[in-house]
């Protein structure tokens, strides 16, 4: 369907049937995407054929050592985040796997929601930057690519405020106070009308920021 984010696609390389199994069943039921292979000819000929976005990676596997495996795809230009999932434990192991190229090292035995949270913590650090719009203070406009949205007078200072917080929860109180200071009358309705104007104007800018309302504090412009 349109619109549908792609699923992350992992290359498991791991011969421990057992292991193999609960981490690709596990992470299937997360949302990923899992290619699962038992060896080193078997992760070869996956990245062959398609890239992964990212790599689990055990070390000692039947046809060599999965380091050797992370200093080819590195040189080979690949930039998918590898964890090596392995028993070898000791530090010389830590930093032959490092020097590799694997950006993350988990010893067996492990918990499996310790990896879920080392694999989200790769996947925000390999993400790219969220594209933010310019901000023209003469014309009160935001500029996106081609697109462009103009703002009034009383909008702006809103908008220009969300956008420097962007990504963090910009509270009620504090929209009211920056849009109508010590002016009488006014309720937190007003701020809800120009919610409503600031989304219809972002709309515009296509896949840009999006405002999302926090409930029972304020609100978020999401990159």
């Amino acid at each position: 369907m349109s619109g549908t984010p792609k699923p992350c696609r992992i290359l498991l390389v791991e011969d421990d049937v057992g292991i193999g199994r609960l981490v690709e069943r596990g992470l299937a039921a997360e949302g990923y995407e899992v290619d699962w292979v038992r060896d080193l000819m078997g992760a070869t000929e996956t990245v062959r054929a398609s890239v992964p976005d990212l790599v689990i990676l055990d070390r000692m596997l039947p046809d060599g050592d999965g380091a050797a495996f992370c200093a080819a795809f590195r040189r080979l230009g690949h930039s998918a985040p590898i964890c090596m999932l392995t028993a070898r434990d000791a530090l010389e192991d830590k930093l032959r796997g490092f020097e590799a190229g694997a950006d993350d090292y988990l010893t067996k035995p492990f918990e499996f929601d310790e990896l879920l949270a080392r694999l989200a913590a790769l996947r925000r650090r390999a993400a790219p930057p969220p594209k933010l719009p310019l901000a023209d203070e003469e014309s009160r406009t935001l500029i996106l690519g081609g697109a462009r949205a103009s703002f009034t007078p009383r909008e702006w200072p809103l908008m220009r405020h969300l956008l420097t917080n962007a990504g963090q929860t910009v509270s009620r109180e504090a929209l009211m106070e920056i849009g109508w200071g010590d002016e009488p009358d006014v309720t937190d309705n007003a701020v809800d009308v120009y919610i409503g104007y600031l989304r219809r104007k972002l709309a515009k800018l296509g896949d840009g920021p999006k405002i999302e309302t926090v409930r029972g504090v304020g609100f978020i412009l999401v990159p």
